[in-house]
């Protein structure tokens, strides 16, 4: 069997972008208004982000709301998504991945010298 692996790197902008529903669905404004995006892992290993926005507290969005948001926004960018991936989420330097991985193929039996 052959794994396939992709990483779908985030930006800070580009996961607001993403996370910019859920900010809104919390009564607050994210256009312009962002200062600092933390992303880090919390007590049980998974993926978190905490936004900045001026003037208000930080707001924490949970390795859930995160998956969810970010796989939303790749379905709306028309970044390929294969259905059967395995999909999660990681902390690539400063920014959030999207680890995506994909088995394909099936174990082949050896090849004879003849066949090569």
């Amino acid at each position: 069997m052959i794994l396939e692996s992709r990483s779908i790197i985030f930006s800070d902008e580009e996961l607001v972008l993403a996370l910019r529903p859920l900010i809104e669905s919390r009564g607050l404004v994210a256009d312009n208004n962002v200062t600092g995006v933390d992303n880090k892992l919390d007590t049980d290993g998974e993926v978190s982000v905490t936004v900045t926005i001026t003037d208000k507290d930080p707001v924490d969005f949970s390795s859930r709301e995160v998956g969810a948001a970010v796989l939303n926004h790749c379905i709306e960018q028309g970044i390929p998504l294969p259905r059967g991936s395995y999909k999660e989420l990681a902390i690539r330097g400063n920014h959030i991945a999207l680890i995506v991985r994909l088995e394909t193929g099936a174990a082949s039996p050896e090849i004879d010298e003849g066949d090569e």
